[in-house]
């Protein structure tokens, strides 16, 4: 009776007496792929246009990202396609990047189909915060650095450039160490309610300007309402720049 050591001790003897007993110099025939193979590769290549159309929306650049294709076990009882693999999924967001869908099936007869997860991690230069931000401050490039981050779970879009923060104001205090996001930022406070105001108006490209009073607080691109200085009728009008709204299109 052989104990489980003196069994191991055989099966690597054998195992090695026939690797190294294969004749020199002889190529291997190689084994033709599995379904598993199939899918991930497809899959694959499938994704990363996905993701390269999504960067070129974005403007993204110097991107980088790894793929984690999530294949059901089941598939290794599937045969391989012998017919060219149909792939479909939703269009690819941000905001799914983390998770992605995809159908796949062999051939037009679809004698399998096999649904596929694939998470992705995408690691972008974006901006983020280098020290505390309060409430209500104003962002300026030395609160902020570029370093590269994976966005893939981010709710919300990151800033590109410590430029694109100029300006602008913090909602809600921002922690040092995170990206920046364009839904935590605000414009300044252009108009203040019960202030005075320049309306500006264009009608068939004739401007004229008047005296107003605004009904509401608002900031750059903001709809208010405004009160005519002269006929008291209440409009609603687009905040253009410090005191100045505009309506009919009329510009700073």
């Amino acid at each position: 009776m052989y104990t489980a050591a003196a069994v191991r001790k055989v099966f690597f003897r054998i195992l090695t007496t026939v690797l190294f007993s294969a004749p020199p110099l002889v190529a291997a025939h190689p084994s033709p792929p599995t379904a598993r193979q199939q899918i991930n590769e497809q899959v694959v290549h499938l994704a990363g246009e996905a993701i390269a159309g999504l960067a070129q929306r974005a403007s993204w650049h110097d991107y980088r990202y790894t793929l984690n294709v999530l294949i059901p076990g089941s598939v290794a009882a599937l045969p391989a396609c012998s017919q060219p693999l149909r792939l479909s999924g939703e269009p690819l967001q941000q905001k799914n990047l983390a998770r992605q869908r995809y159908r796949v099936a062999c051939g037009s007869g679809a004698s399998w189909k096999v649904l596929v997860t694939v998470k992705a991690d995408l690691y972008l230069p974006v901006a983020m915060v280098a020290r505390e931000i309060a409430r209500g401050e104003a962002i300026t490039a030395d609160k902020l650095v570029m370093k590269r981050y994976n966005i893939s779970n981010l709710s919300g879009d990151p800033l590109l450039s410590v430029g694109d923060a100029a300006g602008r104001l913090a909602k809600r205090t921002l922690r040092p160490g995170k990206p920046l996001l364009r839904k935590q930022l605000q414009q300044p406070l252009l108009v203040k309610r019960g202030a005075a105001v320049t309306i500006v108006s264009q009608t068939d490209g004739i401007s004229a300007q008047t005296a107003g009073v605004a009904l509401k607080e608002g900031r750059l691109q903001e709809s208010i309402k405004v009160q005519n200085s002269s006929s008291e009728r209440v409009i609603d009008a687009i905040v253009v720049g410090p005191g100045r709204v505009s309506v009919g299109g009329g510009t700073q």
